[in-house]
């Protein structure tokens, strides 16, 4: 083998690794969510909306009207039972994180990626906003105040399930 085939060899090594570690950046990309694009999954149903913020701050702001509020300020292990339980136990349904600027979602995205939940995505932009943007507040988006806070928020059942009370075929 000449030189310029030993190097046009060790090139293509290198391209070809390059590539490879660019696609699998891509795919391990976090993903994320603008608040009006999370707050119009979840109350289409595309996404589980979390707000995981704690019971101060939901008071103080509101929670999103689309959003379970699950504090992750709290035993590990009832967070994860309240997160299974707004998901109906699976860990592959979406679940958008929401916190106050988007520090804890994104923290907490990595946790459950390792805890095994699937398709977990970040609300970047937050309650108050950040770098991401304005934030749910400024933005405008509904909130729940007062006792309310902590209660199932009302959001449309996905189409890919079937109505609780179908009428039976004939």
């Amino acid at each position: 083998m000449t030189i310029v085939s030993r190097i046009l060899a060790a090139m293509l090594v290198a391209i070809a690794a390059f590539g490879i570690g660019a696609a699998s950046a891509q795919q391990s990309r976090p993903a994320m969510l603008a608040v009006g694009d999370a707050h119009r999954k979840a109350q289409a149903g595309e996404v589980v909306l979390v707000d995981i913020r704690t019971p101060e701050e939901w008071k103080e702001t509101g929670v999103a009207t689309s959003a379970h509020a699950i504090s992750m300020h709290q035993d590990p292990r009832a967070f994860l039972r309240g997160l299974d339980a707004a998901l109906g136990g699976d860990r592959s349904r979406p679940v958008a994180l929401i916190c106050r600027t988007g520090n804890r979602s994104s923290q907490l995205q990595a946790e459950l990626r390792r805890a095994g939940y699937t398709n977990v995505i970040d609300v970047s932009e937050g309650m108050a906003g950040s770098r991401a943007g304005q934030g749910w507040l400024k933005a405008g988006l509904p909130v729940r105040k007062g006792a309310s806070v902590t209660a199932v928020p009302q959001v449309s059942i996905p189409l890919s399930l079937p109505p609780a009370s179908a009428p039976a075929a004939k």
